[in-house]
């Protein structure tokens, strides 16, 4: 197993690029994010099966239906989120237009991420957790080892509950429920910054000290 990460687009979105045994997802293709995906499909020889996305926000999904069309791949996202593929939805107005969101590649074969769901994709086994709060459709997808937090969890923060769509009590639930269950031994992959631990979060993350649980 291989996992590629970088940094994309405006706000530096973290892509990830996941191959194994000859195949390989893409998780939050953000914007110029699709080079570097070619280049890391080049780099493990792996063939790419799908792209999945953590949640709907144009700058983690800016690049999703290039690579779909180009490699001919489903898009997995929560249903709540689906409507912002089109990029003109969720966020402000501002970054409808630093990510040229009115030309993205519109997706054709898009699928359902749901709570609980268990994903097999390039032979990795990921449970998705529906984890509301930062958007409606915001989700953890758990590995064993690891799990991609998109914009719910960073190092030190959470995701932001101030924008359209976005739900501070939601969040909070997310936070005891979903996050709070999240095993001690996981590597945690965020949408933005280092990754982490979610060992390191419990201790030290003041969002979840404050939960005093």
């Amino acid at each position: 197993m291989q996992l590629h990460g970088f940094a994309a687009g405006p706000y530096n979105t973290n892509t990830y690029v996941l191959a194994n045994e000859g195949e390989a997802f893409v998780v939050d293709p953000g914007m110029h994010a699709h080079k570097q995906v070619e280049k890391a499909l080049e780099e493990t020889g792996a063939d790419l099966v799908a792209i999945v996305l953590t949640h709907g926000h144009v700058d983690h999904t800016r690049d999703a239906g290039t690579l779909a069309r180009q490699y001919n791949v489903p898009v997995y996202i929560h249903p709540e989120d689906a409507f912002m593929l089109a990029g003109k939805d969720g966020v402000s107005q501002q970054s409808q237009v630093l990510f040229d969101a009115a030309n993205m590649t519109p997706v054709s074969d898009l699928r359902d991420l749901k709570d609980g769901q268990d994903l097999l994709l390039a032979g990795v086994a990921m449970q998705v957790r529906h984890a509301p709060g930062h958007s409606p459709g915001s989700c953890l997808l758990v590995h064993e080892q690891f799990c991609f937090s998109g914009d719910v969890l960073f190092q030190g923060s959470i995701g932001r509950t101030d924008f359209a769509g976005s739900d501070p009590a939601l969040m909070d639930a997310t936070l005891r429920g979903p996050v709070w269950d999240l095993d001690d031994s996981l590597q945690l992959f965020p949408g933005h910054g280092a990754s982490t631990s979610m060992r390191a979060e419990r201790a030290t993350n003041p969002f979840l000290l404050q939960l005093g649980m």
